[in-house]
């Protein structure tokens, strides 16, 4: 099982999200573009402890765009050539949305359509956020990028979630805020348990 993870927007709980499906699912871990400090990695190890972590693809200093930071740091690298690691199960994690920049002229959905992996998009409980989501699963189908499903984190909106799932006929997953390792843990199996009626992982 190969996933790859993608955002409709920055911070809407992507590396979180990432971190359930890892522990559920036990998958392997793999951050694409990390840019800036800390590294994402490092909070897949502190919520999920026993996930396997691959070296970042590419690694930047600069919390900024993968395009500025690697300018900035004279990184200079073509994002469509970042090998994937050899591992059975693993989680692809995009850096911040489906257009972010991966270097210098491609995106992270330029990554996601050469490596052929299904996508799991991840949105948020937000103003905008129906039209982000609706923007990136529009840049999804016209790329014939398959989706496994819609996760949406923080406190269910069901007038959202209605909203979508009558524009786009698109199947949603939820993973609540938590404010601990336990809370984590067990929202982290709610998200499983729902992922599963889907039949797709």
């Amino acid at each position: 099982m190969k996933i790859f993870i993608a955002g409709s927007h920055t911070d809407v709980g992507k590396t979180a999200v990432s971190a359930a499906l890892c522990y559920a699912f036990n998958l392997e871990y793999f951050k694409l573009v990390q840019a800036g400090i800390p590294q994402d990695c490092e909070r897949i190890k502190t919520l999920s402890p026993k996930t396997k972590i691959h070296p970042n693809g590419i690694t930047l200093q600069t919390p900024a765009s993968p395009h500025i930071a690697m300018k900035k740091e004279g990184v200079f690298y073509r994002g469509l050539e970042i090998p994937l690691p050899q591992a059975r199960n693993l989680l692809v994690e995009s850096a911040g949305g489906l257009f972010t920049p991966l270097d210098l002229k491609m995106c992270m959905i330029d990554y996601l359509e050469a490596s052929k992996l299904p996508c799991v998009l991840v949105g948020g409980y937000y103003l905008g956020g129906i039209n982000h989501i609706l923007l990136s699963l529009q840049a999804l189908k016209a790329r014939r990028i398959a989706l496994l499903c819609l996760v949406i984190s923080g406190e269910q909106n069901l007038e959202m979630d209605s909203f979508l799932q009558n524009y786009a006929q698109v199947r949603i997953a939820h993973f609540e805020i938590f404010n601990n390792t336990q809370s984590f843990r067990e929202n982290a199996l709610a998200l499983k348990q729902e992922i599963q009626t889907f039949k797709i992982l």
